[in-house]
Order: C-alpha cells, then sequence, then structure tokens
C-alpha cells in the first residue's frame, strides 16, 4: 500500500452500492451514519476501531462486520496506520431481484442481528473471502459486459460464504475483547435506553459520578461521536420509526423522540437522513403503495 484509492459501485437498480478504499494514514469516519440498509464490510489490511449500537470492537484483516438497517455505527483508527476495506450496502429487495428463496434470504440476513456482528475467520479460510473481493474490486475498475449482473450474484455469494463458515468464526461475548471503556459502555446503554426524556451531558456525568468534562473527552474518544450527536442520531432513528408506523403529525413526533425544539428536529433529521421529515414520509408511503416495501 503505497497510496490512497477509491472505486465506486451503484447498481442501476438501485438496490446495491459497494465502496472500496484503500487509505494511507490514520483515518475515522466523520459524518453520523444511520442508514436504512444492510452494511457488509470487510476489512482486507489493516485494523480498525467499530463502534455499533452500544460497543466498541476490534476488526482485523480477515474479519466480517454486519451492520443490521438502522443501527448506528462508525469506525475509527486503532493506532495503526493505513488500511483498506470493501463496504457492500444492500437493500432486502435484492434479494428479490435476484429471485432468491424466502428462506435463503432469511439465512443471508441473519448474521446482522448476531449479538455480536462479527465474523472472524482463520486464515486459510479468510484467503478465499480475499479472492472473492478481489475480483470484485478489479470488475469495479475494469467495467466490462455483464458487470452489474457479476457483481449482484458476487455480492450475495460474499453473503453466502459467510452464512455457511459461520461455525467457524462467529465471536462470542466471551471471547470478544472489551475496547469500549466500561463507563463509557454503561453511558451509551443508558442513552440507548432514555433518549427520549430530556437529557444533558453535565446532568448525565453527575449520574455516573464523573465531571461532564472527562465524559465529553471518553464518550469521543471512545464511540467516535460527540454525546449529543449521539443522542440526535438515536431520537432520529426514533422518529423515522414513528414517521413509518404512526400517523402522529410531525410535531408530535418530534416531541415524542426527545426533541423539545421543533427547528432543531428539522435540521437534525435532514443532517442525517438528508430529506426533511415530511419528504421522508411521503416516500415511505409513495414506495408501500407500489409494493416495494420489504
Amino acid at each position: 500500500m503505497t497510496q490512497t484509492f477509491r472505486a465506486d459501485y451503484n447498481d442501476p437498480t438501485g438496490y446495491l452500492n459497494i465502496e472500496y478504499d484503500r487509505r494511507i494514514g490514520y483515518f475515522s469516519m466523520t459524518d453520523d451514519h444511520l442508514h436504512d440498509h444492510y452494511e457488509l464490510y470487510y476489512l482486507l489490511s489493516g485494523e480498525r476501531i467499530y463502534f455499533i449500537k452500544d460497543r466498541t470492537y476490534r476488526v482485523r484483516a480477515g474479519d466480517f462486520v454486519f451492520i443490521n438497517r438502522n443501527t448506528v455505527h462508525k469506525t475509527m483508527e486503532s493506532g495503526r496506520p493505513d488500511h483498506d476495506r470493501i463496504v457492500l450496502y444492500i437493500k432486502p429487495e435484492l434479494f428479490t431481484e435476484l429471485a432468491i428463496s424466502p428462506e435463503l434470504a432469511e439465512g443471508l440476513k441473519e448474521p446482522f442481528s448476531w449479538e455480536i456482528p462479527i465474523l472472524s475467520l482463520p486464515s486459510q479460510v479468510s484467503e478465499a473471502a480475499d479472492r472473492m473481493v478481489s475480483e470484485m474490486i478489479d470488475e469495479m475498475i475494469h467495467t466490462r459486459a455483464g458487470s452489474s449482473l457479476l457483481l449482484r450474484h458476487r455480492s450475495v455469494e460474499l453473503l453466502l460464504f459467510a452464512y455457511r463458515n459461520k461455525h467457524l468464526g462467529t465471536v462470542q461475548s466471551a471471547d470478544s475483547e472489551p475496547v469500549l471503556h466500561p463507563k463509557a459502555q454503561a453511558v451509551v446503554r443508558h442513552l440507548n435506553e432514555n433518549y427520549q426524556q430530556a437529557l444533558a451531558l453535565p446532568e448525565v456525568a453527575a449520574l455516573f459520578r464523573i465531571s461532564p468534562h472527562y465524559l465529553s473527552r471518553l464518550f469521543k474518544q471512545t464511540t467516535g461521536f460527540t454525546f449529543s450527536d449521539y443522542l440526535n442520531l438515536l431520537r432520529v432513528k426514533e422518529a423515522q420509526r414513528l414517521l413509518r408506523e404512526s400517523e402522529d403529525s410531525i410535531t408530535e413526533i418530534a416531541l415524542q423522540a426527545g426533541f423539545s425544539n421543533f427547528s432543531h428536529f428539522g435540521k437534525m433529521f435532514k443532517r442525517t437522513v438528508q430529506v426533511s421529515p415530511r419528504i421522508y414520509r411521503q416516500e415511505y408511503r409513495e414506495a408501500g403503495s407500489m409494493g416495494v416495501l420489504k
């Protein structure tokens, strides 16, 4: 690895996007990350720290990471420079597009709901995954006739490979290396359970008997998020659910999700989801009326 490189693939169906990145030096995600599709992350080289939901994991070359839909997550540098990875963003409609049976589709989606969504395979097995991924990257760089069809099928094959080999590398709680500071993890869980209430950093710090300054620094250092950004993400996620599942007004939904200021809610929602709450609800209903929601 001598220089940075990036390749992207956006499937014409809109059901699959693939990103390959080779990064030199130290890198941590800057964007707040929350989306309504499955994310399959495979690390080809290097080492990363991955925050998912309320825990942080050390991810090494050859590891698969499965991010479920609407799950808060973020990657950070581990103290070691340089890494390259491929990320697949998969919408559930892809399985229907490829005529995969519902039973098999459920199996392929199973790893995304694991308690610890990491698959760490033995080196001789991960070498096969490396070859599959390398073929996909080559296809992304050198597109030719049938590239879209091939990349769709290769993406499903990669999921199938992981699912078939889960018995070789599923990480259990007792085996996972505790990366997230216990105090920070307790705070994260407190926010996950109480985000709809009025929460301020000084009060939460007092609840856990630490100083606000220390909590602010510790939270950012161990999760990659600021305290307020993480809290806003949880609230936006809940607002998305309410917009999809209820008939309540957008003002009522803002309050139910934990936002006391409607203007702030609108700003945070659009920054995270890229559209306004009203348009988000409208697009969801239009998709439902067309029968494309899964």
